[in-house]
């Protein structure tokens, strides 16, 4: 029997405890400041600050890079937000903070994106509306009227499809046959020896590489289910713990594991800490047992158009490559922002020349390391739209120079997940002259193998 639209409101709105929310709260404070931290001290901030040129976002090219000393300032900041937000103190304002500082960093240059610092974006938006702040928190010690024991349904139930959506729309992107058929490019990386701690010699076995992806694709689809299932959900937690701390030592994907490792208690029942010992039973009485006040009746349409809103965007951005049309991992067209993890290799030469248009005379431009950095350089070895804009930066350079205004070709050789070197752009067509908005099937070479 089908439930009434009044069934699942009552469902949506129903308060339940908070314990697993205000302690995925504290963890994720906890993640960010040492994140934080690895951009203060660690030497990551400088990424950002050496390069002249940054790579935009499509609908982002006025974000600009603020000033050096402007930018440590802005890192110490989400650092002390990081801190706040574990605290849960000034909660709303420092998970506001931390998400404008975040994102700005994140559109900053596309040759940084992660598919994990989008995520993180994500949710820091996300617990601005969360009241997180309820219990564990300083606030809630502060003002007795934010304390509370309870949290709208909503809220759990948000957090957890935010999480399960990289797991999901990563297992759907695995769904081609470089993935199930020829286990690439994973062959490739453990071939060459993963880039993490852990070395072990059957990796390099090609058995090894299409267990790997075979695994990978059954895990990413099927966890999330089997979290929620309770016949399951144990040796599901087992799995997904071994299945994170194997990528920590694999791959150099910073705090992505550690986030999702955290986020899996949200999968459990939500007084699983309380019944474990961990929160309210503290005698500072961190966690209260008053229960909370429901949604006010005014306010639900309002919540329920925001969700409805927001799961939407969350479903449908991922698709937006089927719109460009080529092969997404080929392209990049629409690869950003849809989720689509370790699923190409591209290596091989990016060459940019200079002609004059009335002579026909070409040559090269040799000095790329004084615009880009090596990791710069090796991303928009994958792009095609990433050399575009390099072309028009290097245009705009020639002609500061007094050099005229002079074509910029790219001639490049690109091998994708081990198949022979091909064109990724057509050399014939001058770069700094194509807009943004150029059609992708007149410039960029189709995959040919």
């Amino acid at each position: 029997m089908t439930a009434s639209p009044e069934t699942f409101s009552q469902r949506l709105f129903a308060p339940v405890d908070i314990a697993s929310i205000a302690l995925f709260r504290v963890a994720f404070g906890l993640l960010m400041l040492w994140d934080m931290l690895q951009y203060l001290l660690g030497g990551w901030l400088e990424s950002y600050l050496v390069t002249p040129f940054l790579f935009k976002f499509p609908g982002f090219g006025w974000v600009e890079r603020a000033a050096p000393a402007t930018m440590k300032l802005m890192f110490v900041g989400m650092a002390i937000a990081a801190v706040l937000i574990a605290l849960g103190l000034a909660y709303r304002a420092a998970c506001a903070a931390f998400f404008v500082g975040h994102t700005y960093m994140l559109l900053l240059d596309t040759a940084h994106y992660q598919n994990h610092l989008y995520l993180i974006s994500l949710l820091a938006f996300l617990m601005i509306l969360i009241p997180a702040h309820g219990a564990l928190s300083l606030d809630a010690r502060r003002k007795e009227q934010l304390a509370s024991a309870t949290i709208p349904a909503w809220c759990l139930w948000l957090l957890r499809f935010q999480i399960g959506i990289p797991y999901f729309y990563g297992g759907l992107a695995k769904l081609n046959s470089d993935w199930l058929l020829r286990a690439q490019p994973m062959r490739l990386w453990l071939a060459e020896a993963p880039e993490g701690r852990l070395r072990l010699p059957f990796l390099r076995e090609p058995w090894a590489a299409y267990g790997i992806c075979w695994g990978g694709l059954i895990f990413d689809l099927l966890i999330v289910p089997a979290l929620l299932w309770r016949r399951t959900r144990i040796p599901a937690l087992f799995l997904a713990v071994a299945f994170h701390l194997t990528n920590s030592q694999l791959f150099a994907i910073g705090v992505f594991p550690w986030l999702m490792l955290a986020a899996l208690g949200l999968y459990f029942p939500p007084d699983w800490p309380r019944r474990a010992g961990l929160v309210g039973r503290s005698r500072r009485k961190l966690l209260t047992v008053r229960p909370g006040r429901r949604q006010s009746a005014r306010a639900q349409p309002v919540v329920v158009a925001f969700l409805a809103c927001w799961l939407g965007l969350q479903l449908l951005v991922p698709f937006r490559h089927v719109v460009y049309g080529g092969n997404v991992d080929w392209t990049e067209r629409g690869h950003r922002f849809s989720w689509r993890m370790k699923l190409r290799d591209k290596r091989g030469d990016v060459q940019f020349v200079a002609v004059d248009s009335s002579s026909r005379k070409a040559f090269p431009l040799s000095d790329l390391g004084t615009v880009v950095s090596p990791e710069q350089r090796r991303m928009m070895e994958h792009d095609p739209e990433m050399m575009r804009q390099l072309a028009h930066f290097l245009a705009s350079r020639l002609r500061e120079a007094g050099k005229g205004d002079l074509e910029v070709h790219a001639v490049t050789a690109i091998s994708f997940n081990g198949r022979p070197k091909q064109p990724l752009v057509d050399p014939a067509v001058d770069l700094a002259r194509l807009p943004s908005t150029a059609d992708p099937a007149s410039w960029i070479e189709p995959l040919r193998q």
